[in-house]
């Protein structure tokens, strides 16, 4: 199905015609003739007018309907029937949302209408602005937020570059969280238990939140926590398929398995066989401490106090890589080196579904550095206050906010049971502050405005500790360690195979820091030009400043701990440590590793860079906005946005430590906002046009460092161009007061104009060949776009059953399918997030007056086994994660 812009507008334009003859209808039910009224049918259901709902996100509390955006506003109760508490509880509730999680993270990955970004990077910025309580979240991991105690979310669709800022080229999303109620005591206590149909997983969940009237009408408390546990629904049984027995990497030097060396063997987890058990457990205490003063009837101070500890285990991956021979229609890679190290992908090895490998190397044996088995651990501190002065005319606001995250994330990333092919633990320190003052009108008049300034900062400091156990099953040559060669090269005196297994057990580190700094100016207004024609115009002026600083690589100066076999002789005549950057060159063993400290001097780095630059940007947008009846709206409109500039934290020279420049979009969107059938039917529909330019895109290039070694980096360039044609509709009905339904699709054709991987077209990399195997500079357009799925299609419909004096029972049930969409920027082989259908179904009791609920559930009823997440790691192997299984649950919960 191919749209132009001809067919956008025709649709629209039907959708238009279609709806007016519809919306006119309740028009006149709304004013009928003179008379009595029409008494209806003994005993029929009677229609329920749809609650309205009020969004903020616009810097004004408007009706979802009068916003001329394409919004969800995700209510308490509906997002509560998802029965989980993470940002992927928002992804199939909402049109035009892919969302999915990184594999070895508890990070977000995707977007809205086609955007989305598939990297762990800390200097990386999101195209979709996460915001809770109106404080923003950069970064895909920080974003990642635990949701408890909502009032709603609100969805913003469309680049939102005037009243977001920057980062929202796909949209926004913004949490809002329960505000304390003035002189009332009220408490709600929520237990869930349940169990993962993969492996009887545990899960286990309270939830507590206590209202406190401290001064009437003048000071009231609100003091919320949810504490969120579950074993994880992985079963940590996945055997390595061939390794040891069957290496054909080592058929092509004419090495056998039996040649490797004994002590190999001696090191712990390099057997292939898996520890057993369950894996990808979550353990999460999560707090809101609340404080609303009003003093007087037009001041209040809204303080929240918010604080977070992740101790869950280390996130699975599991080793989907293409096994050898396969062939991949787009022309990229035939295989890759792990299944030639005798660890097969996905095609070949079969060994479960939700089965991976969490290997157990825990090298500091005191869970300070590097260590598999101790998890994650994530603490949060965080303080908004929030104060509002309302004048006759006027509101004014001021926001000042901080908060801190530091994170020590072990990850093993193939999945696979070998101590370690790739282990690393990444561990920072980030700091953000925001104040913002702005000024919102209430004119009586036809003119009205929000003026407003930020000033942001957000600042990271990253550090990492990694084992590349891969390097260290590579066959070395006698040349290597400098002794004369005996037979074959690859073979030492005893006969066994050369192997430097330092790199199994000295870990390698490097680092990223990076200071920013936004400024940030914005004005929007409206003006009413009749009662129902509307125009509103905003702008926002953007200043975005980075410092960067970049320690990492091999290639330091030889010192006194520099073996032989490590030493390389540079042009110039020095000695070049080819592992200058590993611990032991500190004199440290893995024990004295301080997860918060580099501990090498900047000298023992084969790159320091350290450099700054700055961007401005001026986004904007214009609506128009008619009023077909007092319940139907229609609206057009022209919106623009950018993803910052930056520096990418895993650049490897001079030369690629240098900015990519701002990812751009504009958006074109007619829509239809309506309501009929006596307010009981709503239905919102937008038809888009968006086009991106200098999209950021990461690659991965060959290149040698100062040592001599041959290796390749990834880094971020602004790749070419895309445009997006769509077509969203949501429709909420509620024919009687028992029966609500909730419809929702969504329709994307996505497509690259042009996409050269060439570095800022200056010709660097002309004639290589990527690790992914594309050349530089070939037109790649062919490719699809990431998480740009053609067709998402949701429903909902609940049933609310009166047992009169016993209470009522609602019945829910909710289908969500979404087609297949790409997460590598390549179309890997075994990355894509498949198609898939999920069906879950509740059933909820509660007493007549509502204090008391029970609810039994069941989700992914029809146990689908899916992707959500996937990372093509440079023709070494892919990284995936699978969605949930079937889960099944029981929630109790008191209010008093």
């Amino acid at each position: 199905m191919k749209l132009s812009i001809r067919h956008t507008i025709s649709v629209c334009a039907l959708a238009v015609a279609m709806g007016a003859p519809l919306i006119a209808a309740p028009a006149l039910a709304q004013n009928p003739p003179p008379g009595p009224a029409a008494a209806a049918p003994a005993g029929a259901p009677m229609a329920k007018r749809l609650e309205s709902v009020t969004v903020s996100g616009t810097k004004r509390e408007e009706s979802v309907q009068e916003v001329p955006i394409a919004i969800t506003a995700i209510t308490e109760t509906a997002l509560a029937q998802t029965f989980r508490n993470d940002i992927l509880a928002v992804s199939d509730m909402s049109a035009g949302v892919a969302l999915g999680q990184m594999a070895g993270f508890r990070a977000v990955s995707g977007g809205i209408r086609g955007t989305g970004q598939n990297g762990i990077l800390v200097t990386q910025d999101s195209s979709v602005a996460i915001l809770v309580d109106e404080f923003g979240l950069n970064n895909v991991q920080a974003q990642f937020v635990e949701l408890f105690d909502v009032e709603r979310v609100e969805v913003y669709r469309g680049p939102q570059g005037t009243l977001f800022g920057k980062n929202a080229t796909g949209g926004a999303i913004s949490i809002i969280t329960k505000r304390p109620e003035m002189n009332e005591f009220t408490g709600d206590i929520e237990f869930q238990i349940g169990m993962f149909d993969s492996n009887n997983g545990k899960i286990g969940k309270g939830k507590v939140a206590v209202n406190v009237p401290v001064v009437e009408d003048k000071l009231a408390i609100r003091m919320t926590a949810i504490y969120d546990y579950d074993d994880g629904y992985y079963s940590n049984t996945k055997d390595a398929s061939g390794w040891p027995n069957n290496v054909p990497f080592y058929g092509l030097f004419g090495l056998s398995p039996s040649q490797l060396p004994p002590e190999l063997f001696a090191l712990p987890g390099t057997s292939g066989r898996a520890a057993g058990g369950r894996a990808n457990g979550t353990e999460v205490f999560a707090g809101k401490f609340k404080v609303l003063f009003t003093p007087t009837d037009n001041y209040e101070a809204y303080l929240i106090v918010e604080m977070l500890r992740d101790n869950s285990e280390s996130v699975v991956s599991e080793n989907d890589s293409p096994a050898i021979g396969a062939i991949d229609p787009d022309g990229g890679p035939q295989s890759m080196l792990m299944p030639l190290l005798g660890f097969d992908g996905r095609d070949v090895n079969q060994p479960g579904k939700w089965v991976s490998a969490i290997d157990n190397q825990c090298l500091d044996n005191n869970t300070k550095g590097l260590c598999i088995p101790s998890g994650h651990d994530v603490k949060v501190m965080g303080y908004n206050l929030q104060q509002t002065l309302k004048l006759e005319d006027v509101d004014f606001k001021l926001i000042t906010a901080y908060r801190e995250q530091k994170e020590i994330l072990p990850s093993t990333y193939p999945g696979e049971p070998f101590n370690s092919l790739f282990d690393a633990s990444r561990n920072l320190e980030r700091e953000q502050i925001q104040v913002e003052l702005r000024a919102a009108t209430h004119f009586d008049g036809p003119f009205n405005f929000v003026a407003g300034a930020t000033y942001q900062e957000d600042n990271v400091d990253m550090r990492a500790f990694s084992t590349v156990g891969l390097s260290g099953l590579l066959p070395k040559t006698d040349d290597y360690y400098g002794r004369p060669i005996n037979g074959n090269p690859f073979l030492d005196d005893r006969g066994f195979i050369n192997l430097d297994l330092s790199y199994l057990t000295d870990p390698a580190t490097g680092g990223a820091s990076q200071d920013r700094t936004t400024y940030a100016v914005y004005f929007d207004g409206s003006y009413d030009v009749t009662d129902r024609l509307r125009f509103t115009a905003g702008v926002r002026w953007t200043l975005d400043e980075k410092s960067f600083f970049r320690r990492a690589n091999a290639g330091g100066l030889c010192n006194q701990y520099t073996p032989f076999e490590h030493m390389s002789t540079d042009v110039n005549g020095a000695c070049r440590d080819i592992r200058s950057n590993v611990i032991s060159r500190g004199g440290l063993e893995p024990v004295d590793i301080d997860p918060r400290v580099l501990p090498l001097p900047d000298e023992q780095y084969g790159l320091v860079v350290n450099t700054k630059d700055n961007w401005d940007r001026i986004t904007w947008r214009a609506v128009v906005d008619y009023k077909v009846t007092d319940e139907a709206m229609v609206y057009a409109s022209y919106a623009t946005g950018f993803i910052s500039g930056g520096y990418t934290e895993t650049c490897s020279s001079p030369t690629t430590c240098i900015p990519f420049q701002p990812e751009k979009n504009w958006n074109a969107e007619l829509g239809l906002k309506a309501r009929w059938l006596d307010n009981s039917l709503q239905t919102n529909i937008s038809v888009f046009y968006t086009q991106y330019s200098d999209l950021i895109r990461s690659q991965v290039v060959p290149y040698t460092d100062v040592a001599g070694n041959t290796t390749q980096e990834t880094i971020n360039v602004n790749a070419g161009k895309s445009r997006n044609i769509g077509v969203e509709a949501e429709i909420n009905w509620q024919p009687t007061d028992a029966l609500h339904i909730d419809l929702s699709a969504a329709y994307m054709d996505h497509k690259y104009k042009q996409f050269l991987l060439d570095r800022n077209g200056d010709g660097l990399y002309t004639g290589y060949t990527l690790a992914n195997g594309w050349f530089i500079n070939e037109d790649l357009r062919h490719l699809k776009v990431p998480y740009s799925p053609k067709w998402k299609i949701g429903g909902s419909i609940t049933y609310d059953i009166d047992l009169a004096d016993s209470g009522h029972l609602a019945l829910n049930t909710t289908g969500n399918y979404q087609s297949t969409a790409e997460t590598s920027v390549f179309n890997s082989l075994n990355t894509q997030m498949e198609s898939r259908f999920l069906w879950d179904f509740s059933a909820t009791w509660e007493d007549r007056d509502s204090r008391y609920r029970v609810t039994a559930f069941v989700k992914n009823i029809l146990n689908e086994y899916k992707r959500i997440g996937a990372n093509s790691v440079a023709g070494l192997w892919n990284m995936t994660i699978y969605g949930r299984p079937r889960t099944y649950g029981l929630e109790v919960a008191y209010h008093f």
